[in-house]
């Protein structure tokens, strides 16, 4: 997941997403602590919820909902027990970090630039949510074929930044009679980043991955149980650092959190057809995956409730 390049943006869309509305009488509250969904609804999703499965929710007169369009507004992925140990070993993250919370029920989300890991029953405290679950047997349809940009990724998840080209130097001009040659100002050539460089298991990863999502585009059945590991391991990953990798998709704050669902899951989510897709967010058309494209795209719907 590329995280949002305009910080300004990001703080403003988080605001946004704490502030509900109300028209009568017309005022404003920041973080209310009333929601539509109650104990017994959380009771029943921590009943019911899978490891793996994707989790959308939404909620009532808040002024994100503006600008996103649909009914849900946000995006996570449930990853069951996250322990400490987890944490060290896989994620390597600093236990301290107030955003990390492990625990027997977690999901994983992204807020604007942030990954968050929350105990399921914090996740819950909204006014609507919906539980989605890829097939346990999965399947490409006939004709489907990987993605170009997921093809790239798999054949070279690390490719050098190329610049543009510095001009060259400029050069100076013939002073004029009676006239003192102005200097032009030579700019300094910009040099190119370095590649990233990814660590062993991280490419362990990306391998498995590859082995998948050329399993299903050869036809081949694929048992989500056998890969619910590996997006465990990639989940925890973006805790530390989450993927800068460009996957077409326009990246705006109040979308990170499909982006994050899409990156850890993405190779088995192109048979539903969950890509990046021209959408008018914020007044503008932007190629994003938002948050009801999980309900809409054939995933079996385990439970439900909008208010």
């Amino acid at each position: 997941m590329q995280t949002p390049k305009n910080d300004f943006t990001a703080k403003l869309f988080s605001t946004f997403g704490n502030l509900r509305y109300s028209t009568k009488p017309l005022f404003l509250s920041y973080k209310p602590q009333t929601f539509a969904l109650k104990g017994g609804h959380a009771r029943e999703i921590m009943k019911r919820v899978q490891i793996g499965d994707l989790l959308v929710r939404s909620y009532n007169n808040y002024l994100d909902g503006f600008f996103v369009p649909g009914t849900f507004t946000h995006a996570g992925l449930y990853l069951g027990p996250v322990t400490e140990d987890n944490l060290r070993k896989i994620a390597k993250v600093d236990l301290s970090n107030p955003h990390i919370n492990p625990g027997d029920q977690t999901v994983i989300h992204a807020i604007g630039n942030q990954v968050y890991l929350d105990h399921l029953i914090d996740f819950c405290r909204c006014d609507g949510l919906a539980i989605m679950r890829f097939p346990r047997q999965l399947k490409a349809t006939s004709g489907q074929s990987i993605p170009d940009h997921l093809q790239a990724y798999l054949a070279d998840p690390t490719p050098s930044s190329i610049s543009e080209a510095s001009p060259p130097p400029a050069e100076e001009e013939e002073p004029k009679k009676g006239k003192k040659a102005k200097q032009k100002k030579v700019e300094e050539p910009v040099a190119a980043p370095e590649p990233v460089k990814l660590d062993d298991e991280t490419l362990k990863l990306i391998e498995n991955e590859k082995k998948i999502a050329y399993a299903l585009a050869q036809g081949k059945a694929v048992d989500f149980q056998q890969i619910q590991k590996l997006l465990y391991l990639i989940a925890l990953k973006q805790l530390k650092a989450p993927s800068d990798y460009d996957f077409g998709f326009d990246h705006f704050a109040c979308t990170a959190c499909t982006e994050l669902v899409y990156f850890i899951t993405k190779s088995i989510c192109w048979i539903n057809d969950l890509q990046p897709t021209p959408q008018k967010v914020f007044f503008k058309s932007r190629r994003v995956i938002l948050p009801d494209a999980f309900v809409d795209c054939g995933l079996e719907e385990v439970w439900k409730e909008v208010h």
